[in-house]
């Protein structure tokens, strides 16, 4: 009786092991896996991009009859990726005009516009970077009534010398979207009111600096300098450098974006081989110690 009782004593004890080692096996293949899924890849890829840039855009209309359509300028400078590309382009001499005798005349003009669009982004590993730029020299837009008796009033004036950049480099969860305004002169004339702008001339220009135009008198206008619109995830920005939208009625309703540049990029994780396979290791021993289980329970 006493060594029957030993040796059952024995077995429960063996058994009782087993169960100790097959639920241990378990939580350790579990919690294997699960810290391979927490832990960070070591790398990343840039899977893609694009960008584009222009110097100057015009959609104006003068006193409902007077059409004038400008560019974009230069046309068609953008790119995608992969596969690196570094374009650009200039425009030189730009004359463009419209008019209605004895009502109004419009006019887009600039000694050059240009652009550039560029990226590294391959399918690779690593960081990269992608851009643009978009400027004009000596741009000028004007939209000006023609009475039987001179001089007419200056409904829209614009002339400028100023560009943008726009730039996302980075890796995946490291991307960081910068963009930039330079002007170098600027001027502005709207329903004959002089703005004044010589203070964000030559200066650095805090993102979406707003103008105050009804402070002077002109209504349903909205000036932005140095627009810049960036995702939340710094993967992409869009930027304006001068961007002025007018809707006087029956006298002048325009848009103008002088220097524009937009980029974007997409990176996506790449984990370790090690990872991957210490991650395949603790699911089929979790497996393994479920399918015990389940063999012993029936």
């Amino acid at each position: 009786m006493t060594t029957r009782l030993a040796q059952g004593a024995v077995r429960a004890s063996h058994t009782l092991r087993a169960f100790a080692r097959s639920r241990t096996f378990a939580f350790a293949s579990l919690a294997t896996l699960l810290s391979c899924c927490s832990a960070p890849a070591a790398h990343a890829v840039n899977t893609s991009a694009s960008s584009n840039g222009y110097g100057m855009f015009v959609d104006l209309n003068a006193l409902s009859v007077v059409n004038l359509d400008v560019g974009p300028l230069p046309v068609g400078v953008n790119g995608v990726a992969p596969a690196p590309y570094a374009n650009s382009d200039t425009v030189l001499n730009v004359n463009v005009s419209t008019s209605v005798p004895v009502v109004a005349t419009a006019t887009a003009t600039a000694g050059s516009v240009t652009a550039t669009a560029a990226s590294n982004v391959n399918g690779g590993l690593g960081s990269r970077t992608t851009s643009a730029s978009g400027g004009v020299v000596g741009a000028g837009v004007n939209a000006v009534t023609l009475p039987v008796l001179p001089p007419g009033i200056t409904l829209l004036g614009i002339n400028g010398t100023l560009s943008s950049t726009a730039q996302v480099a980075g890796d995946f969860g490291s991307l960081v979207a910068t963009g930039t305004t330079t002007i170098q002169s600027l001027g502005l004339t709207i329903s004959g009111i002089p703005v004044n702008l010589s203070a964000y001339v030559n200066v650095p220009i805090a993102p979406n600096t707003s103008v105050n135009l009804a402070a002077l008198g002109i209504a349903n206008a909205s000036l932005i300098l140095n627009e810049q619109v960036v995702a939340g995830d710094q993967s992409s920005i869009s930027v304006n450098a001068f961007h002025l939208n007018v809707n006087v009625a029956n006298s002048i309703v325009a848009q103008v974006i002088l220097g524009h540049s937009q980029a974007q990029m997409t990176a996506v994780a790449i984990p370790e081989p090690a990872t991957v396979g210490m991650a395949t290791v603790g699911m089929v021993g979790a497996v393994a110690a479920a399918r015990r289980r389940t063999r012993r329970g029936a």
